[in-house]
């Protein structure tokens, strides 16, 4: 027997499921709403590290004459005070220069320190004194929340150095949310939300300087990947081109492709030095005796119109009785000193037990993949400072040669220079201080 429904009850029950639909359509609007919907904003803490690692390709032309450059940026930023409209950051700002027609490898150039604000929504405030950072409040946010496609303009700036002035730029800065997006650069990968930017910038002075152009325009457009729940990018690809006018009528045209990889961290205190200096002794272990080998005293003969020392250190007396490797801590890092034993006299070649003693330091250093490394070549204070600084760029530059041919060390990661006789770890008074002033130093870089 079919059963028999009232029209009361079945009015009843379509009044519940419309009552169902009804709900649903409030309720999953609104959760779709909040799936679409992001809110940008910083999000730092007092004590939080963000470091930053970019890498530039660079096109410089004037006139007929092209000349290729590539960069390297390594920028560390340090929450020292944060409140809920933004951090306060202490900044090192290290970079690395290599013209691929003649350089070997990443040449480490200069370092900047700087002091600066960043508001949660990421407007930047620098104090003038500072040069860096060069580019600034990008990307800014939108003072609301923001859905896919949705567009927001917000005032950045441009910082060009130059040999007798610094020039900065207003611009405005036109940005759009393309919503959640994959990214992949050299071997690393994420999911965030991308904006895309971009701007152009016009300067022109009134008054002319030597060495400043008297005019400056250009364009820029760049993507970010922004996470929004740690409140920090993690990727970004930014392309730049400047034509800069001098006074002298010349004219210089400069692009950039940058693509840099963001790492938020918490600040590397003293003692998490003091364990990665202790695991490194224990990854390296001892080292055989190498008191057999006597050092053979060096050509005295000059050339190339340097004024070459005798020896390095007292050739007959010294033996190598002390360890081919140093371990010690640094304000950058742990660091890992050569010996110059692992040298012949006023050579650069790495000698085979050299090569020995890297293959251990290779191991190493592939526990840290994350890590930069810096390779310096350092002197005692005899012979002249032209001669001390490429005998010392040029161990330098042998040792990180090994590590990338021989160990497959990425050669993004490192960067060499000598320092020649500037940089002594003891005096020169003795021999004893000398001979550990003349060493090669592998740092695993830390902060």
């Amino acid at each position: 027997m079919t059963p028999k429904f009232s029209r009361k009850v079945f009015e009843t029950r379509t009044m519940v499921f419309r009552r169902g639909l009804l709900l649903l359509f409030f309720i999953f609007p609104s959760i779709l709403l909040s799936q679409d919907s992001v809110l940008f904003r910083w999000k730092m803490k007092s004590g939080d590290d963000l470091e930053l690692n970019e890498y530039h390709r660079v096109r410089a032309r004037q006139g007929q004459r092209i000349i290729h450059r590539e960069d390297k940026n390594r920028i560390l930023l340090k929450a020292v005070s944060c409140k809920k409209e933004g951090c306060d950051f202490s900044a090192i700002f290290d970079t690395y220069t290599k013209f691929p027609e003649i350089d070997p490898a990443f040449y480490k150039d200069k370092t900047f320190k700087s002091r600066f604000f960043i508001s949660e929504t990421g407007q930047y405030s620098v104090p003038p004194e500072y040069s860096m950072p060069n580019l600034r409040s990008l990307p800014s946010f939108s003072d609301k929340s923001v859905s896919q496609g949705e567009v927001w303009v917000k005032p950045a700036s441009e910082s060009f150095q130059f040999s007798s002035a610094r020039i900065e730029i207003p611009v405005q800065a036109k940005y759009t949310y393309k919503g959640p997006e994959t990214w992949e650069y050299a071997g690393r990968s994420g999911k965030a939300d991308l904006i895309e930017y971009n701007y152009n910038l016009m300067k022109e002075n009134e008054t002319f300087s030597p060495g400043v152009p008297y005019k400056i325009y250009g364009f820029a457009k760049g993507q970010v990947f922004f996470d929004s729940e740690a409140g920090v990018p993690q990727y970004k690809h930014v392309q730049l081109a400047y034509t800069f006018v001098f006074p002298n009528g010349i004219a210089q045209e400069m692009s950039f492709e940058i693509h840099g990889v963001y790492s938020k961290q918490n600040s590397v205190s003293e003692s998490d030095k003091d364990k990665v200096a202790d695991e490194v002794k224990k990854m390296l272990g001892g080292f055989p005796d190498l008191s057999s080998q006597p050092k053979k005293k060096p050509n005295t003969s000059k050339g190339n119109g340097l004024e070459w020392p005798e020896w390095e250190g007292n050739p007959e007396g010294e033996k190598a009785d002390r360890a081919p490797v140093e371990i010690r801590k640094s304000n950058e890092g742990v660091v890992l000193s050569l010996d110059n034993l692992l040298f012949d006299y006023n050579k650069s070649e790495l000698k085979p037990e050299a090569k020995k003693v890297l293959d251990r330091i290779a191991d190493v250093l592939k526990k840290y993949p994350n890590r930069e490394i810096r390779i310096s070549g350092h002197t005692d204070d005899r012979g002249s400072q032209e001669y001390n600084l490429k005998l010392s760029q040029d161990r330098a530059l042998s040792v990180l040669q090994e590590l990338r041919d021989a160990h497959g060390i990425e050669e993004t990661r490192m960067s060499y220079r000598g320092y020649g006789k500037s940089q002594p770890v003891a005096g020169n008074e003795d021999d004893a201080g000398r001979a550990k002033n003349r060493r090669v130093d592998i740092t695993i870089v830390l902060d």
